[in-house]
Formats: C-alpha cells, sequence, structure tokens
C-alpha cells in the first residue's frame, strides 16, 4: 500500500509539474516589462474581488522595495526579500466571510530560509492568521503549506505532500464551503494533500480568524514555534483573487487556463 501510495504521489507530482508549463506562459508572455516600485508607492488593482455587487478592485501599498508588471492574467510581483505589499484596506470587505475562494499563481526562489510566506490574513503579533507559505520545519521542506491559527494554535493545516520546485510557476486555489475545505494546484484537486491539524470537513475561512489587523502578499509567518517573527518572501505572485462563493472545478480550471472573464455573482 505504501508503495502504491508513493507511485500516485509521484505521478501526481510529473502531472502538476508539467502543467505549470502553461502558468509560465501566461506569466512571463505578453506581459509589460517591470517597474522597480518603493516603499508608499500606490499599486492599482493588486487585489481583485468577486463579491455580490460584482467584481471589483483593491490597491495595494508597497512597503520597502519590489517590482511589479502586468501580465495577460494580471498583476504580478516581483519580492527580493525586502519588500512587499500592503492590502489592510480590503478588510472589511472580506472578514466576514465564512465561505468562498481565494486564488493566486506564485512561483519561489530557492533560498536557505525555511519558510516563505506568500500570503498572511491576521493580526500584527501573529496570533491569530491565515496564511499560505512554502516551507515549514525541517531542512529541505518546500512544501506548500494553508494554515488557521487562533490565538496561537494552529486548529486546521494541510500541506501539498511534495516539495515544490523553485523558479517554476503553480497556480493555487483554496476553495472552502459549508461542507468542508479544498485546494488545487495548477487546476488538479489536492486529493493527496495531508492535514497537520484538522480535516477536510471543517469549515474555515476568513471569519474564523480571531482577529484580522492585516493583509500582506509576501510578508507573513505562521504558528510562533516555526516562525517567531515575520519574515519576508523571495519570488513572484500574481493575480491575487478572493470570491465569496466556492469555487468549482470548471471554474478553477477556467482561471488556470487565464479565464479572466470569470465573474461570480
Amino acid at each position: 500500500m505504501d508503495r502504491l501510495r508513493a507511485l500516485i504521489v509521484i505521478v501526481l507530482l510529473v502531472d502538476v509539474v508539467a502543467v505549470g508549463a502553461i502558468a509560465a506562459m501566461m506569466l512571463e508572455g505578453g506581459g509589460d516589462q517591470n517597474t522597480s516600485e518603493t516603499a508608499g508607492t500606490n499599486v492599482t488593482d493588486a487585489l481583485w474581488f468577486y463579491g455580490p455587487s460584482g467584481p471589483e478592485t483593491f490597491n495595494g501599498t508597497v512597503i520597502g522595495n519590489l517590482q511589479t508588471g502586468k501580465t495577460p492574467v494580471g498583476m504580478v510581483f516581483h519580492f527580493n526579500g525586502t519588500g512587499y505589499v500592503d492590502l489592510s484596506n480590503a478588510l472589511s470587505s472580506l472578514e466576514g466571510l465564512k465561505t468562498g475562494s481565494i486564488s493566486l499563481f506564485f512561483r519561489f526562489e530557492d533560498c536557505n530560509q525555511s519558510v516563505l510566506p506568500i500570503l498572511y490574513i491576521g493580526d500584527r503579533d501573529g496570533e491569530n492568521m491565515f496564511t499560505i507559505e512554502i516551507g515549514h520545519r525541517g531542512g529541505g521542506n518546500r512544501r506548500l503549506y494553508v494554515t488557521w491559527v487562533a490565538n496561537g494554535k494552529p486548529f486546521l493545516c494541510f500541506d501539498s505532500g511534495f516539495n515544490l520546485k523553485p523558479g517554476r510557476w503553480y497556480h493555487l486555489v483554496v476553495v472552502v464551503s459549508d461542507g468542508g475545505n479544498t485546494a488545487y494546484l495548477n487546476g488538479r484537486e489536492m486529493r493527496w494533500r495531508h492535514y497537520n491539524f484538522g480535516n477536510e470537513s471543517m469549515r474555515a475561512f476568513l471569519w474564523d480568524i480571531p482577529k484580522k489587523e492585516v493583509f500582506f502578499i509576501g510578508y507573513g509567518k505562521t504558528a510562533d514555534p516555526i516562525t517567531p517573527g515575520f519574515l519576508h518572501f523571495r519570488g513572484s505572485v500574481a493575480d491575487v483573487s478572493i470570491y465569496t462563493t466556492p469555487l468549482s472545478w470548471n471554474e478553477v480550471r477556467g482561471l488556470f487556463n487565464g479565464a479572466k472573464s470569470l465573474r461570480r455573482a
């Protein structure tokens, strides 16, 4: 059984990496030239939000230094470990969501930092949060982690089950419905995901974070035993979008294939 499970994971890994070439073509071809941004710069359309009244965008504020650009699928941020994007102004529209979806493209750089936070929504003290990150405890860990923490204790956390590759584009969609939680990596549902806390039947989304003060792209942390302090991300993040509804498999595939026409009422 263990041998069969290992074979399944290997097949899925090859498939996910191969499909990632599609994302690379969309994000690296046909885009505008990158622009260097400095602290305090206002970035338009940093976040797309699809709510009951239709799609709207939120601007972000650059903290530190980074580069931005536009691609066929949306805004892209390039992080060198010295800057991040602050989207805290969007929290009033997001904090009450009990179900919904979060979608983004990302790639990370090969570096000796054990944890690379991609997205963080929570408090400034790092005791309550929803976070998406690469890496965790242990050397050589480059799994993808999605984690909810309340009052310093993780209550729901799953990972990709295998290491992702630096320099390669991935598309992640986290989906939460009344029936539980799931995620898609490069258009394929992560049925192989490994739960470190909680299980797939738990409904937890942004409403379930007890204290929400900040929303960062490219900066964050996880529970204190893993990351006592906040860390910068090294790599790129593109087309960050939040939906008030749980996306279906067909809708996720549409996003992965660059279907920016997707609109949810």
